[in-house]
């Protein structure tokens, strides 16, 4: 079993496949040790690894490869051409944000295009809403961590609840504001990683920079509790699942 961090492993998984089965990788976690670790195809934890970039080379060359094997190089290779194609498309702002979800500048081609190249790095789709730009920086949406959570294949349940009396004083909610506290819980193990959510009064009322007599936000003022859940199931799923970064 290869165990580590999930960032570093992710990378061994990129380039590599199992060695006994000759299937993919992926990262996953495993509850009994509570850790990271390495899985194939064929639900087994291998110990060693080959590249599947070698096993593509041998392929175009020729060589005798066992027909399982043979049919993932394909399909990897397929795949592969499939994203080198549609990188030479032209850039196209239908289904993509077009503004920037702070400060609702537009999106210029180069921001757009940077989008779709960290979704694409991450293994995320743009066109679904799972990344964003905010602040002129791409930013992992709930659907986004949503979708990760679902390719690593680890059983879950996500709850959420607005917060009680006594949590708005700790965590100095206004009587104006909206809390919510949501947790992700492994279904394997128990473990738990909790996120907040919180949505000012000052957030509900605020004004448009550009048109001062409308609100900057008429969403959050119809319905500041869902989002107030959305940062809060938003936090707990980036805890529970990470992309890119250490928590």
């Amino acid at each position: 079993m290869i165990k580590g961090e999930y960032d570093k492993l992710k990378e061994l998984a990129l380039l590599n496949q199992c060695a006994e089965h000759h299937s993919p990788v992926v990262v996953a976690w495993y509850g009994p040790e509570k850790c990271w670790t390495l899985r194939c195809g064929e639900d087994h934890y291998p110990s060693t690894l080959t590249r599947q970039l070698s096993l593509t080379e041998e392929y175009k060359a020729g060589a005798n490869i066992p027909e399982p094997v043979k049919s993932n190089i394909e399909k990897s290779i397929r795949r592969r051409q499939m994203s080198q194609d549609a990188q030479k498309l032209p850039v196209t702002l239908e289904g993509l944000p077009g503004k920037d979800l702070a400060t609702g500048d537009a999106l210029s081609p180069d921001q757009v295009r940077s989008l779709i190249a960290y979704a694409s790095k991450y293994h995320l789709d743009p066109y679904r809403g799972h990344v964003m730009m905010m602040y002129g920086k791409p930013y992992i949406g709930i659907d986004g961590y949503l979708f990760h959570a679902r390719q690593l294949n680890i059983p879950y349940s996500l709850e959420a609840r607005p917060m009680t009396t006594t949590e708005a004083k700790i965590f100095k909610i206004g009587k104006l504001d909206h809390g919510w506290i949501a947790w992700v819980t492994y279904l394997a193990d128990c473990s738990t990683f909790t996120g907040t959510g919180i949505v000012t009064y000052d957030e509900m009322i605020a004004k448009s920079p550009t048109k001062p007599d409308k609100l900057r936000s008429p969403v959050v003022a119809a319905h500041p509790w869902q989002l107030a859940q959305k940062r809060a199931e938003w936090q707990a799923m980036r805890r529970a699942f990470p992309i890119g970064e250490s928590e």
